[in-house]
């Protein structure tokens, strides 16, 4: 009895084993730095050194592995290049379902972890305190969400803190979303740069508490009515072309404007046979601002709301 027992217990250890040519995990010879609070779509990624584990050696290689790392940390919105995935919301990256193309990340709790295997951000550095999107928003096609972002200056280049926080609340603030020249928008990253790939800055929505609490805010100039304005029709008000669409409309800070009256001026100057507004009202066209003459605090500004 005593050998069945016994021969049980072996063939269950063979049941256990892995597959016949399984390859077994590799851990990298070094380490990857992520240098602030940060995250891959839902998985939440706390500063600190990371060893990197590949799933098959033969099929991606530990450099590959930690370039890859590092894009799916710049990524925008988290949503990773196809064929790649974030298994069930684990520290696992795979080729798709499945497959044993890929490589795993975790973070080391106790002593230092050596370094050499690469960092994020790669280059620049990240700005202590946090930006606030009050209401969801855009550039363009860029769609920006309502909540806190953290900015990272890229590494060439005067541009600090204070001065890209500004360029990020101008470049909100814009009426179409085409940005002054020489800056491009790299939708994928959250970048902005200026005429190079190597000056300006990027953004990206904040996990973890700020070093400096006490960050820019946007807008600070007004407030967002509760409710979108709708154009019937492609128009026009002096130079400001209107697309047919909702429209955003942001109460001038200190205008006195309701948001009601603010619609009405709206419907007013839209109504106005060739266009003209009455004075002394002006439109600034880059940002889509009626004032009631130039310097007035009277006003308000519209933007497309999709």
């Amino acid at each position: 009895m005593r050998r069945v027992v016994l021969l049980l217990v072996v063939l269950g250890a063979i049941g256990l084993a892995a597959p016949a040519g399984a390859a077994a995990e590799t851990k990298c010879p070094f380490t990857f730095r992520v240098l602030h609070n940060d995250r891959i779509g839902a998985l939440q990624l706390p500063a600190g050194n990371y060893n990197i584990y590949v799933i098959n050696q033969a099929q991606l290689s530990c450099e590959h592995a930690t370039d890859l790392f590092r894009q799916f940390l710049e990524d925008w919105d988290g949503r990773l290049p196809r064929p790649w995935i974030n298994v069930r919301g684990t520290a696992t990256f795979t080729r798709g379902a499945g497959s044993t193309v890929g490589f795993r990340v975790a973070r080391i709790t106790s002593g230092g972890g050596g370094g050499g295997g690469g960092k994020h951000p790669a280059t620049g550095s990240t700005c202590p305190s946090f930006f606030t999107v009050l209401h969801n928003d855009r550039i363009g096609r860029f769609r920006i969400a309502k909540g806190q972002y953290r900015i990272t200056v890229l590494s060439v280049g005067r541009l600090s803190c204070a001065r890209a926080a500004r360029l990020f609340a101008r470049f909100l603030q814009d009426y179409d979303g085409r940005l002054p020249r020489p800056w491009i928008l790299d939708r994928e990253t959250g970048t902005f740069f200026a005429g190079s790939r190597h000056v300006g800055f990027r953004i990206k929505a904040a996990v973890g508490p700020p070093v400096n609490p006490n960050g820019p805010v946007y807008p600070t100039d007004g407030t967002l009515c509760p409710a979108t304005f709708r154009v019937l029709h492609n128009d026009r008000i002096g130079r400001l072309r209107l697309r047919r669409g909702r429209y955003l409309i942001t109460r001038l800070r200190g205008s006195g404007l309701t948001c009601s009256r603010a619609s009405r001026l709206f419907r007013t100057f839209l109504n106005d046979f060739q266009g003209d507004l009455p004075r002394p009202w002006i439109v600034q066209s880059q940002t889509g601002t009626f004032r009631r003459g130039r310097g007035s605090k009277v006003g308000f500004r519209v933007k497309p709301a999709r």
